[in-house]
């Protein structure tokens, strides 16, 4: 038997921010990578997709067309059943009409699904597990167990609303793999003994802090063992790519750096570049105008100047100024070391000239 594991499509979301004047099409495209996870489904056998969580952004109705959209590919694959965890986004989300081969899980208990002698299970959270919970789940030794649920491990930082996972109170419990969704990148680690758990990831990322391939987890059920392989889908890549400046750099000089550290990177993906380095007060920084240069390069670049001027602070020691005459009060501290004298100048004079928050 082969099933689908994802999760995070976030399928009506805002695109606010960086991709802004994209957001439509990206929101199309979030839909497109569904599409072609089904696809796959079909054409490999899948019998199940089973999808963990913010299968939507919001519970509100502005993007109706995208949501018609999905649940229209739902509806039109009658052979593959969806079985659809709601997570922290989308738990108030109510679905208007009734399709056959969507099953949905329930806040007040336990839910399962057969397949044979796979077994399916999951139960909707709201902002916390209770502890009762955990031991309210009863798994059948003798079944391969698939256990679907929406939050986060102790080990994240808190992300929104969503409760907490605790990984130790699933040992032994007879899992073979548990099916998680709320974070946004692969992760897959052994649970104990006998099982694995899993965050697919979404399909398709939608910011920068959603870097790197994104796709689905296709699991093959085989002798009563779970198999799972990640597999891409994404239309579009996001990179964050660092290129390291130093000394003195004419404006050509820059954009060639950027440029060689990016030709690896498809023209339909997404790049941030972070300039980092310590440069001459000489070297001009002007990202506007290399995001202008490298724009037909990339479906979208953006630039973020995280570069550090390398200041000879002694030529102003003897201007007559706010600077000269703050490097010579520091100076004039008897009860500093050089070491220390150099520091507070340098970041005093980072500070006025704009360079400290």
């Amino acid at each position: 038997m082969k099933i689908i594991h994802c999760a995070d499509i976030h399928a009506d979301s805002a695109m606010k921010g960086h991709f802004s004047k994209l957001a439509s099409q990206r929101r199309e495209e979030i839909v497109d990578a569904f599409a072609r996870m089904v696809d796959f489904a079909q054409k490999n056998g899948v019998r199940a997709i089973i999808i963990s969580g913010d299968l939507f952004d919001t519970k509100e109705n502005q993007h109706k067309t995208l949501k018609n959209r999905l649940f229209y590919i739902i509806s039109n694959h009658p052979q593959i059943d969806f079985l659809y965890l709601r997570g922290n986004h989308d738990e108030e989300f109510h679905i208007e009409e009734n399709y056959p081969n969507l099953k949905l899980f329930s806040k007040d208990a336990w839910s399962s699904y057969s397949y044979g002698d796979v077994e399916i299970s999951g139960r909707e959270f709201g902002s916390s597990i209770p502890a009762a919970a955990y031991s309210q789940l009863k798994l059948e030794a003798q079944k391969v167990n698939i256990v679907m649920l929406h939050g986060q491990l102790a080990d994240y930082a808190p992300k929104e609303d969503a409760p907490v996972i605790s990984l130790p109170k699933l040992v032994n419990q007879n899992i073979d793999y548990l099916a998680l969704g709320h974070i946004h990148n692969f992760r897959l680690e052994k649970l104990d003994s006998r099982g694995l758990w899993c965050y697919p990831g979404c399909l398709e990322g939608r910011g920068f802090d959603e870097c790197g391939e994104k796709g689905f987890v296709l699991l093959n059920i085989e002798g009563g063992k779970v198999e799972p392989t990640f597999v891409r889908n994404s239309q579009r890549v996001i990179h964050e790519i660092e290129v390291p400046l130093s000394g003195t750099m004419s404006y050509n000089e820059i954009l060639k750096a950027c440029a060689a550290a990016t030709a690896s990177i498809s023209a339909k993906d997404i790049v941030q570049i972070d300039l980092k380095g310590e440069i001459s007060e000489d070297t001009e920084i002007e990202t506007d105008s290399y995001e202008a240069a490298l724009a037909s390069n990339f479906y979208f670049i953006r630039f973020k100047n995280q570069t550090e001027p390398k200041i000879d602070y002694e030529k102003y020691e003897k201007d007559v100024s706010l600077k000269g005459e703050f490097i010579r009060l520091v100076k004039a501290q008897k009860e500093l070391s050089e070491e220390e004298k150099s520091k507070i100048i340098m970041t005093g004079i980072r500070a006025l000239a704009g360079r400290m928050n």
